[in-house]
């Protein structure tokens, strides 16, 4: 049974997530998985924002680790042949039943943008993050509503650290993919792209929702 939360409540839980304040956040989510009883993964996963924006998405972003670390020690890490086998479909493809959101990983789910927590980090280019939701099982090769992966908004925004820890990771990431080209000929379509067609996502921090992408 999914959790039922307030707006307020949602609200609260996302502001705590991006804030960085894991005392706090712990604190409502166990208050609310008693009330519910509900387990306080299920009350992580409830909160979503308007633009579908998870808690996740907003810890990230601001390149809160611990917080990051804090969210997803309550939720499985996904299998290799699970992330292989499923990958995380566009909003237009995915459906709002509870049995195709069960089949995408917390750690992967995508806002209304097509946009998942590893593309937010990578966005503000918060490499310790990037390192932990790729090591926690994220998808680098997930695309947003624009076909851009998480490569790609390092790139377009200039975090050239987080460009080449993904390019010294490739072959960890990719697997036999990695000896086409993968992630390392992607960066080189990137760099060929014209910047202004890229969505101006604006700082992580700038308001309490985060970018707007």
């Amino acid at each position: 049974m999914v959790p039922k939360l307030s707006e307020e409540e949602i609200d609260d839980l996302i502001y705590l997530a991006r804030t960085g304040d894991d005392a706090e956040l712990t604190g409502m989510v166990q208050e609310l998985a008693d009330r519910e009883g509900a387990t306080r993964a299920e009350i992580i996963a409830a909160a979503r924002d308007d633009g579908k924006a998870t808690c996740l998405h907003m810890a990230a972003a601001n390149g809160h680790a611990k917080t990051v670390t804090l969210i997803l020690s309550h939720f499985p890490a996904p299998s290799k042949s699970s992330k292989e086998a499923a990958p995380t479909p566009s909003p237009d493809e995915a459906s709002p039943s509870a049995s195709t959101e069960a089949e995408v990983p917390y750690i992967n789910l995508q806002n209304s943008f097509g946009n998942t927590a590893l593309h937010w980090a990578c966005l503000g280019g918060h490499l310790d993050v990037v390192k932990l939701l790729l090591s926690r099982g994220a998808s680098p090769t997930a695309a947003n509503d624009k076909d851009q992966i998480p490569l790609d908004l390092a790139a377009f925004n200039n975090h050239m650290h987080v460009v080449d820890y993904f390019l010294s990771q490739s072959k960890d990431l990719e697997g036999d993919n990695a000896k086409e080209g993968g992630l390392e000929k992607g960066t080189q379509d990137v760099q060929m792209e014209d910047e202004g067609d890229v969505a101006e996502d604006g700082k992580a921090g700038g308001s309490a929702d985060g970018p707007s992408g």
